[in-house]
């Protein structure tokens, strides 16, 4: 009977509860006072409950998504420092130093025969002994005959005089860098990290190319002058002792009681006279050029910061390789110039050299972006790179190419989930 009553009551108790009565006898009944949720609570959750359960029962993945974004860039590089050494080209010996003598007057020493203009002077049965001889003659003793000197002149020599000068110095030249057109390629991979900060990895790819060139390039000079001179010579016979006739005289060998000249000149003297003075000169001429292709590879991280609008901020950093092919190029000229004509060329040569490098260095770039619809957004970014400098050779040049520098771009994205 008891178990009956007590059971009575504890169904009684629960019914009124679960009915939305709650007399102070059933809660008395139940100890201390519990929350139990009504019917209407336990299914119809408050707007803030179903925020936070709807973030809870979103599957992680739903808290991730990829941005791909493609744009344009101009990156301020090409840099180019050219050292252009010699030419390997010769420049030629166009004159030819000499001497031609006077004909018809021999060595001033010795026993010879020497006819000149104005007479001649022979040696006779008598001048290997005495050195003197008769057979002699001139046709003005008012001008040929000094005090005690008799004068003889000859012309029809020719000196040729060759005065040459050469110099060679490696020379080089530079190109400021320039503005160039980088397209690229970026994706990456953003977590949420709430008050919206979100993060995650990024691969950005881009594309340049570059050149540059120079002609007139000159590592050598050289200058030749050629004089041309006609010579003349006076021959001086000393007559000391004797009585020469006057006016012309003609004499004959072995004549008794006949002048005995000295059959060898006391003194000669060349007299040169320029005739004509040719100049030739030369000089090189190189021209050359570099033509660079760069694909940049850069893997690393960023940081997007997006408040409660639709603007937003993107910081990133990390490591780029760039894969390069060049191709260098050099041709040599000389010119040959004479008497101030008009240049011809002479030689040439010409060297072209292609390689690849692979290049390391790293990055810091930054945007600022706007979101267009949940899917995209337009932004423009700003990225600095510091890479190691490309070097190469081409024949007797070598080159150096400075690929860091600043990147301003603007671009779109395209976000997926």
């Amino acid at each position: 009977m008891k178990f009956r009553i007590g059971s009575s009551l504890l169904l009684l108790s629960v019914a009124t509860v679960v009915a939305g009565d709650s007399p102070s006898s059933a809660k008395d009944a139940l100890g201390p006072r519990a929350y139990l949720p009504s019917a209407k609570e336990a299914f119809t959750p408050s707007p803030k409950s179903a925020k936070d359960a709807k973030d809870i029962l979103l599957p992680p993945l739903s808290r991730s998504r990829w941005v791909l974004g493609a744009g344009l860039s101009l990156r301020n590089i090409g840099a180019i420092d050219f050292k252009t050494g010699v030419t390997n080209l010769t420049i030629p010996m166009l004159y030819q130093a000499g001497n031609t003598p006077v004909p018809g007057i021999g060595a001033p020493t010795g026993l010879t025969p020497r006819i000149y203009n104005d007479g001649f002077v022979r040696p006779d049965t008598r001048s290997p002994t005495i050195g003197r001889t008769t057979d002699f003659g001139y046709q003005n003793a008012a001008t040929q005959v000094t005090g005690n000197s008799l004068s003889y002149h000859a012309t029809g020599g020719e000196r040729r005089d060759v005065l040459r000068t050469t110099s060679s110095a490696a020379t080089g030249w530079s190109d400021d860098r320039d503005w160039e057109p980088a397209p690229y390629l970026k994706l990456s991979h953003l977590t949420d990290l709430g008050n919206g900060w979100s993060t995650g990895p990024a691969i950005h790819f881009n594309f340049t190319s570059m050149e540059g060139s120079r002609n007139g390039l000159n590592t050598i000079l050289g200058r030749e002058q050629l004089d041309i001179y006609d010579v003349a010579v006076t021959d001086v016979y000393d007559p000391s002792g004797l009585i020469l006739p006057l006016g012309n005289f003609i004499g004959a060998p072995n004549i008794p009681n006949s002048p005995l000249l000295p059959a060898v000149p006391a003194s000669r003297t060349l007299t040169p006279t320029l005739r004509s003075s040719d100049v030739a000169q030369w000089s090189d001429s190189i021209t050359e050029s570099l033509d660079v292709k760069a694909w940049g590879l850069s893997v690393g991280a960023e940081a997007v910061y997006q408040a409660h609008n639709k603007f937003y901020a993107t910081i990133g950093a990390g490591f780029a390789l760039n894969v390069t092919d060049w191709e260098a190029k050099r041709s040599d000229r000389v010119l040959q110039q004479i008497n101030n004509g008009p240049p011809t060329q002479i030689s040439s040569r010409s060297a072209r050299n292609i390689g690849s490098s692979i290049l390391w260095g790293f990055y810091l770039q930054s945007a600022a972006g706007y979101q267009v619809t949940k899917e995209f957004s337009v932004e423009a970014n700003l990225r600095y790179d510091l890479t190691e400098e490309l070097s190469g050779k081409v024949s007797n040049s070598s080159f150096e190419v400075d690929l860091s520098g600043f990147s301003v771009g603007l671009g779109g994205n395209y976000t997926f989930w």
